[in-house]
């Protein structure tokens, strides 16, 4: 039974490395873990197994046989059981020195794990968030370091994606949102963004993070986008902040697969 479960774990271990790829870095340290709690518990129920079965051998061979023979099955079975126990503490003094894994940083992180914290920290912009709106909106305008900027944007996209607009209190929130962001200046930097003018110089391919700057302009169209849609007030404060012109821009540039959409829409 122990053995089937370390099979199983061990197989499970491999589906997750195999499809580490597919799984957001979140999920993957998770599972990474709980596998290993599993193993761990595994192994450790097999030490007991083997510890009980070698003292019941011992106890049978006291009662059944000669003495002579139970003399002899009582030095081999208490050989077994020392070797047993000393096999076992071996083992917990190798799991005392494994280190445990170390906890992981925003600077470890590549932009979908961090954009997956930020969004849980967020928590769609509601009262008691650990992550206000105001900070997500300095890293888009103030940050210089092109993940960060890209996760900010996406966890915006994600929260007015999780956000009901007939429901009172989230229309609300939106609208505050959207009245932050341009206050803020936060949606004249995506335009710029788009444009290629932002100081932070993400478009140019000297940047070390440059392969970003596709994925960084696909998010901020698709802000544009959520922001815009249905809402022709704010359409015309998308546009007098510079969101159409770098829109042109962008898709001049043949880039992005939303941006005609996109550019219809801020051209109603």
């Amino acid at each position: 039974m122990v053995d089937t479960l370390l099979d199983a774990t061990r197989e499970l271990e491999e589906i997750i490395e195999e499809g580490k790829a597919k799984i957001e870095g979140g999920v993957h340290l998770a599972l990474c873990n709980a596998a290993l709690k599993i193993f761990k518990a595994a192994k450790f129920v097999e030490k007991n197994a083997s510890f009980a079965n070698a003292t019941n051998v011992e106890e049978d061979g006291e009662e059944d046989g000669e003495e002579s023979e139970e003399g002899e099955e009582g030095e081999e079975d208490e050989n077994e059981n020392d070797q047993e126990v000393s096999e076992q503490e071996e083992e917990e003094e190798e799991e005392e020195s494994d280190p445990e894994p170390e906890e992981r940083t925003e600077e470890d992180m590549g932009v979908n794990e961090l954009a997956e914290l930020w969004g849980w920290n967020f928590d769609f912009g509601r009262p008691g968030a650990t992550l206000e709106l105001e900070g997500l909106i300095w890293t888009i305008v103030e940050d210089t370091e092109a993940k960060r900027v890209c996760a900010a944007v996406r966890v915006l996209n994600g929260a007015l994606k999780g956000s009901k607009p007939d429901d009172p209190a989230d229309a609300e929130r939106i609208l505050e949102w959207k009245e932050e962001l341009v206050a803020q200046r936060a949606i004249r930097v995506c335009s710029e963004i788009l444009e290629g003018v932002d100081v932070r110089g993400f478009l140019n391919e000297d940047d070390e993070e440059h392969w970003l700057y596709s994925i960084i302009c696909d998010e901020i169209l698709e802000l544009f986008q959520r922001l815009g849609d249905g809402d022709a007030l704010f359409r015309t404060k998308l546009r007098r902040n510079g969101a159409l012109k770098g829109v042109k821009d962008y898709h001049a540039r043949g880039k992005g697969h939303t941006t005609e959409y996109v550019l219809d829409m801020l051209q109603q």
